[in-house]
């Protein structure tokens, strides 16, 4: 795009131009503002309500028998809060990862690990009650909202869709009725940050309400390349708008309709990863997990005539003595925020919404209806060689639809019972590309891989509570869900155009811009063992048309038999108030998310590796909420037991110079923990706050894992007799076969076919659950400081722990992020109830946190860091 067709007004930027206009004209000209709560009564020195919507019900986050962390916007606001990264801390045991444009959080043993077409996110994500299908949507940014809740542990009756560790649920700010008034803010920070917000609502009637919300986010990267600086990662360029209407004739009918678009452009944050770790190589100069580790970039093609390792044991690969050109150092190792990559990456997401949730509140109950249409893309590229060579580049390509439609009945009056029912309907399809490309804007000699997912949810539930008497409740809830999936994939010589024989990409080039797989790359439906055999070098054996095949080509593609899950999940839970301010809770809860299918080449070879399983979760939890000393020390504590079974777990294969990822199931697993949430206001200035969680997850059953990268090698043993196991020919004669060094490994069963080793695998019963560090939380510290006419200045220290955790299920150092605490500064000045500013300094100490860690082309560890050090000041104001 040039420069010029940037400058040219696009309809979301005249949107954003009108929410903007309109705020300046309610505003009298004010330039700066911050999003602040409406004026609020005096200060009692207690602490305030907040509620939530983990019953499906608008209810105080104390009287609800869950796990539920809520943030208020005010809450959002005195921390600089504007997405869920940001989250860590705020609520015990919540984990953040990311991955380019993807989120992956984690709790109590479950984290979303696979982001690609065919799978699901475990952890849901939710704004006013629709469910996002994709990683990428999680990383909206946080424009004008209402509160933010994170609620921990399957949530799988009355939210039910991919709610399997927990959900993140925000809602925006609705229409004030019978109120016009603006408020915004301006924020300069490091990296040449500028952050502009702007609201407005206006009464149009006195049943109607118009609510207009814009944000502009621009940034430079804080990656920085040292090659190409024109190729820093984790820039930031975001437009966002939000309108809004609510239309309340009367207390019993209720309309609220949303339209929101996100548009995000720039560099972006790389792929899966940005930098890269090493890899380990054992004494034959060859990848051996856990054996001695290399800081070394092995992507092919980046030999430099160096000799990086001498071998000490003779193999297929070369004799005692001899040496190996495996890379090239790796660039800076010591510093995660410096890169030397020539390729500039890009990353153009767009994200249009539609919501509608309408109410009419009968005399015994209301019936609701929420209605959520979402259009979604992303295209992002990434230097794949991570370095200056012009090696290679890959490109994502991911268009998603999804609609939904959840109608509700939920009862009304203060009688002893209390029901939520409803039914629900989602349907989702997403179109995705990658390609792994050694040339520029074009596909020659490289893969691609095209898939199309299709996924139809439908589901009843409804949950009964019933009030034995003032303090003892009762609750009891089912859902019932039947998830249909379709999946069809198809490889390389689908979109790129092929030679004479029928065996190479054609030298004349195809724009990756024009890349369309036609409907007959992807086969004949319901043919799911198109490899019955392992797939064919171009000059293989003839796979039959169904697979899609063409002569003696390479494999096209398939499209899978569609498959039904369904699954019945539930909660039980008993309530009892010690007190009206103490509140004493047990549940059980069950929850599930569905299996499906594998894509690729490389992931047919067996039908084992074509598809995974449901997992499954069954929890345990024990807590109390409490408040205490007049209402201003609240203290709410959990304990919990969840037993997994078949966790889904990703593993990358290697093709060619990159890898495949593939969805396959643990056995089963288990996370037991205590967490701690508390906050006191010891007076009108001091409030001390704090969240701790005690966790230990881990694999209970765990066989025959395959490996992120090598795990077995043979090595020349002359004299020896061939090794033999089972009827299986593991080493031959002359040879001998060796593991990975500390684990218990060796040939999968049933994997031998006529004497030759196919499969292998570790035993990984008793490692650690990825991203589950044994202790984390937080503590701060807040204290008001009256200035008279000057209004109030309010400094405040965040201090983040963590005992660090394991980013892979092999749990080898290459792994691992080690302990650490972060220190976040804060500085609020309450100037007057409307003018605002703010002073802020993120991760004072620079510290490094790895929050993605993943097996990539080379056999190469791939990493990508939270932020360094931020800094930045905001204004605000608001105007009644």
């Amino acid at each position: 795009m040039t420069n010029a067709s940037r400058l040219m007004p696009t309809p979301l930027s005249r949107a954003v131009a009108l929410a903007f206009g309109a705020w300046g004209l309610m505003g009298a000209g004010a330039a700066l503002a911050q999003a602040a709560p409406a004026a609020a009564a005096a200060d009692s020195g207690q602490l305030g309500t907040v509620t939530v919507t983990a019953t499906r019900r608008i209810e105080d986050q104390q009287k609800v028998s869950t796990s539920v962390t809520a943030l208020s916007a005010e809450k959002l606001a005195e921390r600089n809060i504007y997405d869920i990264s940001q989250l860590e801390g705020l609520s015990p045991g919540f984990t953040f990862g990311r991955s380019g444009s993807d989120a992956r959080p984690a709790m109590r043993g479950v984290r979303t690990e696979a982001v690609q077409q065919n799978a699901d996110t475990t952890i849901g994500f939710f704004i006013d009650g629709i469910y996002k299908s994709r990683p990428s949507q999680a990383l909206a940014s946080f424009v004008d909202l209402e509160r933010v809740e994170v609620q921990r542990g399957p949530q799988g009756t009355l939210f039910g869709r991919n709610t399997f560790g927990g959900n993140i649920v925000l809602t925006t700010a609705r229409p004030e009725l019978g109120e016009t008034s603006a408020e915004g803010s301006v924020l300069l920070g490091s990296f040449k940050r500028l952050r502009v917000e702007a609201v407005g609502n206006i009464a149009v009637a006195p049943t109607v309400a118009l609510r207009l919300a814009g944000a502009v986010d621009k940034s430079d990267g804080y990656v920085k390349n040292d090659f190409n600086p024109a190729a820093d990662l984790f820039d930031q360029d975001l437009r966002y708008f939000r309108a809004s209407m609510r239309f309340k004739p009367d207390n019993r009918f209720d309309a609220f309709i949303k339209l929101d678009s996100t548009e995000q452009r720039g560099n972006g944050a790389g792929g899966f990863s940005y930098f890269q770790r090493g890899t380990y190589l054992n004494n034959t100069c060859r990848p051996l997990l856990n054996s001695t580790f290399y800081a070394l970039n092995g992507r092919g093609g980046l030999a430099d005539g160096v000799a990086d390792c001498t071998r000490t044991q003779a193999s297929p690969g070369g004799a005692v003595g001899s040496t190996a050109d495996v890379g090239r150092p790796i660039y800076s190792p010591g510093n995660v925020w410096r890169v030397e990559n020539d390729y500039q990456s890009q990353l153009k997401l767009s994200d249009m919404s539609f919501t509608a949730d309408v109410s009419y509140r009968f005399d015994t109950a209301t019936v609701k209806s929420i209605t959520g249409f979402s259009d979604f893309s992303v295209l992002r590229t990434v230097d794949q060689d991570f370095s200056r060579e012009a090696i290679a580049i890959s490109y994502e390509r991911t268009k998603n639809k999804s609609f939904s439609q959840e109608l509700q009945v939920l009862s009304e009056g203060a009688g002893p019972l209390g029901y939520v029912a409803g039914v629900y309907f989602f349907k989702d399809k997403t179109d995705n590309l990658a390609v792994f490309q050694s040339l520029r804007r074009s596909v020659g000699n490289g893969t691609a891989d095209t898939a199309v997912s299709e996924t139809e949810s439908t589901a009843a539930y409804g949950q009964l509570s019933f009030a034995v008497n003032d303090d003892l409740k009762l609750t009891a809830g089912m859902r019932y869900t039947v998830d249909k999936k379709k999946y069809k994939f198809a490889n390389r010589n689908s979109v790129v155009p092929v030679s004479a024989n029928l065996a190479d990409p054609d030298p004349v080039f195809t724009s990756l811009d024009n890349l369309v797989a036609g409907s007959a790359a992807f086969g004949n439906a319901g043919v799911t063992n198109c490899a019955a055999t392992v797939f064919p070098a171009a000059s293989g054996p003839v796979l039959g048309a169904n697979c899609g095949g063409v002569g003696n080509n390479t494999f096209y593609g398939a499209t899978y038999t569609p498959v039904e899950f369904k699954r019945t999940t539930g909660r039980l839970a008993a309530e009892y108030n010690l007190s009206k301010s103490q509140l004493l809770y047990m549940s059980y809860s069950t929850g599930f998310s569905s299996g499906g299918f594998n894509g690729s080449q490389a992931a047919l070879n067996t039908e084992a590796t074509r598809t995974f399983n449901p997992q499954e979760v069954a929890a345990i939890e024990i807590g109390s909420k409490n408040r205490f000393l007049n209402n201003t020390l609240q203290v709410n504590v959990a304990a919990f037991a969840n037993r997994y079974t078949n966790q889904q777990e990703q593993r990358q294969v290697p093709v060619g110079l990159t890898t495949a990822s593939l969805l396959f199931n643990a056995a089963k697993s288990k996370a037991n923990g205590v967490e701690l949430e508390g906050e006191w206001r010891v007076n009108r200035q001091l409030t001390l706050g704090g969240t701790l969680s005690l966790l230990d997850a881990k694999y209970t059953s765990f066989p025959d894992a395959p490996g992120p990268i090598a795990i077995t090698q043979l090595i020349d043993t002359p004299g020896t007799a061939a090794t033999v196991v089972n009827g299986v020919t593991i080493a031959p004669a002359g040879q001998t076969r060796v593991y990975a060094p500390g684990y218990n490994c060796g040939l999968i069963n049933g994997t031998g076919v006529n004497g030759v080793p196919q499969a292998f695998g570790c035993n990984l019963t008793g490692n650690k659950i990825p991203y589950a560090a044994n202790t984390s939380g937080s503590v701060s510290a807040a204290y008001s400081i009256g200035l008279g006419s000057m209004g109030s200045i309010t400094p405040m220290v965040v201090v983040n722990f963590n005992s660090g955790y394991y980013g892979q299920i092999y749990n080898v150092e290459a792994e691992k992020q080690g302990a650490f605490t972060k220190t976040d500064l804060k500085l609020n000045w309450k100037i007057n109830d409307g003018l605002n500013m703010q002073a802020f300094v993120d991760n004072v100490s620079n510290t490094v946190v790895i929050n993605r860690f993943v097996w990539g082309g080379g056999s190469t560890m791939q990493n990508s860091a939270a932020a360094p050090r931020t800094f930045g000041v905001k204004l605000g104001y608001r105007f009644f």
